[in-house]
């Protein structure tokens, strides 16, 4: 009996990719507002995390002292986010690429009657409205 490849829900080949999501959000919170301007969480590979660096010239001081910290670190993870971690990496990536905020319009009004003209076009195309 030939069994038929189907299709895996993405999160069953990787367990932790719910726990790495919200690594990223806390990010802040694990090491602390000055790190966080600096690093990011990139991945974590077999319980070994591997936090990124732009900024090159603070990659060993960063090395030295990750020995010192990691069981804050490793610890503040383990309660807050669940996830059981042995190491971690300091390796150098690029910097986080900004997206540029969209431009608001700053008439208000103007922006109501855009919101208002484009729900009335969306109920006659529905033919819930004529023209």
């Amino acid at each position: 009996m030939k069994r038929t490849p189907r299709l895996v829900p993405l999160g069953a080949r990787l367990p932790n990719q719910k726990a790495e999501a919200r690594l990223r959000q806390a990010w802040p919170f694990v090491v602390g507002p000055a790190l966080a301007d600096r690093t990011r969480p990139l991945r974590v590979e077999r319980d070994i995390l591997v936090m990124g660096c732009w900024e090159l010239a603070r990659i060993g001081p960063l090395r030295e002292a990750a020995a010192a910290v990691w069981p804050q670190i490793r610890d503040r993870i383990r309660r807050a986010l669940g996830l059981t971690l042995s190491g971690l990496q300091v390796v150098p990536c690029d910097p986080p690429v900004e997206t540029p905020a969209a431009p608001k319009d700053p008439d208000p009004l103007r922006r109501a009657l855009r919101l208002l003209e484009a729900r009335r076009k969306e109920r006659i195309r529905l033919g819930l409205e004529s023209e």
